[in-house]
């Protein structure tokens, strides 16, 4: 038997026993697009190792035993995380919070200031019975069966998920603060998030996963995540997401945003958790003016793997795009990441910039980078740059020569390097990100 029909069966036991009656809920287009998502997954062939994206990540990771897979519990230090959140919505450092419990449970919590802004936050499930002329026209449209054999599977799959709408002309002054857990060992969850964000509207989003077992050997969590965002004209948009998975999970997330014309997004991509972890990061720009600026940050220590790619993709003329991803690595770590500009043959007069500089913080440590251009059209200006390495020797002898001990030194160059990447962060979340850098350069 195939690994591709091995897979078709876990699917088919999977949905028969736990979501045969939620695939055959809801309006008649949502169970289409399930049924469609599930057909591909299960006609979609494995991707072949060593193509293209797939180089440096054995793709069978990404697929699970149903027969090994229990009932989701949350994390063990959940509630803690959870207690945390809920005070700085009390305390007004942001404006919502959204609990996820591996899509299984969508748990929502405002301030009155946002409810009275006219935003709407609410799980997916309730959004599509109290707000369909909403959901219907994005749901899907950028992530779906034809996305990927694992996208199609989260298509599937996912249970229940984040809907956030912010109205034309709202300025959401607090962040919304997404809190997603996986679950503990030997469990899986598919979370999907989708944003709308209206015309001449603000937000800044913190869309934070955690969870996950602490030991391989007592069994590997699974997360395959989507997210979809949607900037419509002239609208503003801060998406910062936080990887802090725990050290025995196997995640794949996909997320996509389209904005419209004079929209501006930064994403702000901060990775430090999992054992296996593949992202992907992509906007389109689909207006005159549009402007997408994506910072990356990911800390990477004993054996972790990450794969990361991101996609600008510019199919409108004058538009403007820039990705700067920082990796730093230790111990045995490994980072993979693949960056592409597209600019479309129609796109005049677009600039993209993209740069990735990795630092290996020891000989074991290996970071692989493929920069990639796509430019249909010769009136462009792109440019792109790559660099690894270790920290240069000069540096730490400067350094320990006025004192500090050889740990100290390579603590405050790895903080430069990093510094430009934390000031992006929001204020309330960038203390949390040093405390991360911070512990995995200890004991260097």
């Amino acid at each position: 038997m195939t690994l591709t029909n091995t897979i078709e069966n876990d699917i088919k036991n999977y949905s028969i026993e736990q979501l045969e009656q939620e695939l055959l809920t809801g309006p008649s287009w949502l169970t289409e697009k399930r049924q469609t998502s599930r057909t591909s997954f299960n006609d979609t062939p494995v991707p072949r190792r060593g193509l293209h994206l797939w180089r440096y990540t054995d793709p069978t990771q990404f697929l699970f035993d149903r027969a090994q897979m229990t009932e989701t519990k949350i994390s063990q230090n959940h509630k803690k995380v959870e207690e945390v959140a809920i005070n700085l919505l009390n305390d007004k450092h942001t404006s919502g919070l959204v609990v996820d419990l591996s899509g299984r449970t969508v748990n929502i919590h405002t301030s009155s200031q946002s409810e009275k802004s006219g935003l709407m936050i609410s799980s997916l499930s309730e959004a599509m019975t109290n707000q369909p002329k909403l959901i219907e026209p994005y749901l899907y449209k950028l992530i779906n069966n034809e996305s990927g054999k694992f996208e199609a599977m989260n298509g599937a799959l996912w249970s229940d998920g984040v809907f956030i709408y912010v109205p034309d002309n709202a300025s959401i002054e607090k962040p919304l603060h997404i809190l997603h857990d996986a679950g503990v060992e030997n469990s899986m969850s598919f979370p999907r998030v989708l944003v709308v964000v209206g015309k001449n509207a603000e937000c800044t989003i913190i869309d934070e996963y955690s969870g996950g077992g602490m030991n391989r050997e007592k069994g590997i969590t699974y997360a395959n995540g989507a997210v979809e965002i949607f900037g419509l004209n002239d609208s503003r948009t801060r998406y910062v997401f936080l990887q802090r998975q725990a050290s025995a999970i196997t995640s794949y997330l996909t997320h996509r945003a389209q904005f419209e014309q004079g929209a501006n997004m930064m994403t702000i991509a901060l990775s430090f958790g999992g054992s296996v972890t593949k992202q992907n990061f992509g906007v389109t720009l689909n207006g005159p003016g549009a402007e997408s600026n994506m910072y990356g940050l990911l800390f990477g220590t004993e054996r972790q793997h990450f794969d990361n790619h991101t996609l600008h993709r510019h199919t409108s003329g004058q538009t403007c795009s820039n990705i700067d991803f920082k990796v730093v690595l230790r111990d045995r770590a490994l980072s993979a990441y693949t960056g592409l500009i597209r600019i479309e043959n129609r796109a005049k007069g677009c600039e993209a910039y993209q740069e990735n500089r990795n630092l290996l913080l020891n000989p074991g440590a290996r970071a692989e980078t493929i920069p990639e251009l796509e430019i249909l059209n010769q009136d462009v200006v792109c440019t792109h740059g790559a660099t690894i390495g270790p920290i240069d020797p000069d540096m730490v002898f400067y350094l320990t020569s006025r004192g500090l001990t050889k740990p100290e030194a390579v603590q405050m160059i790895v903080s430069g390097f990093v510094a430009d990447t934390l000031k992006m962060v929001p204020e309330d979340l960038r203390s949390r990100i040093a405390d991360f850098v911070q512990q995995r350069l200890e004991n260097i």
